[in-house]
């Protein structure tokens, strides 16, 4: 009986070792969710900066197409003038229709939020079990890692797949 409760306590002490060397491997990686967040802090503002300058362009180019919409009242030629009219209020309709469109942007910075709030939830998961399980702080993270977050670098273009591929690698 004594012997089965050693071997038992054996394999608990194992299984533990196993569990704490898994959390410090996880952990090891927590400098991957700050580059993460960081990179989706970054598109973020990108994408809001830029859609604040095509509103402010569109605004500009809305004004002064009514402006000619305007001065072609004086157009004295009547074919002429109704070609113009009509291809004015055209124009004229198609940026409003995307100037509403730019309405995806608000959509766009929601859905990264909410990705970057998943990522902050998992780091902080992440951490809390290693500190749980008596991890100490891990030196900087594998090579491999920043290998791949600089792979991230918004600069360049990068497709779903590419994001998807790396948050498998990570279990996410």
């Amino acid at each position: 009986m004594e012997k089965n409760l050693l071997k038992e306590v054996k394999e608990l002490l194992d299984l533990v070792k196993s569990f704490k060397d898994e959390i410090s491997d996880i952990s090891k990686k927590k400098e991957g969710f700050s580059l993460a967040n960081d990179h989706i802090e970054s598109a973020i503002s990108e994408s809001e900066e830029a859609t604040k300058r095509l509103i402010e362009s569109i605004g500009k180019t809305l004004e002064d197409l009514n402006y000619l919409l305007e001065l072609s009242s004086q157009i004295e030629d009547e074919s002429l003038r109704e070609k113009l009219i009509g291809k004015l209020k055209e124009i004229i309709s198609r940026l409003t229709s995307d100037l509403t469109l730019l309405e995806f942007q608000d959509i766009l910075a929601q859905r990264l939020l909410k990705v970057k709030s998943f990522l902050n939830d998992i780091e902080k998961s992440i951490l809390r079990i290693a500190l749980l399980v008596g991890i100490e702080e891990m030196p900087a993270e594998e090579p491999e890692l920043r290998k791949k977050m600089e792979e991230l670098q918004w600069k360049r273009e990068i497709t779903q797949e590419d994001v998807d591929e790396i948050m498998k690698q990570f279990g996410l």
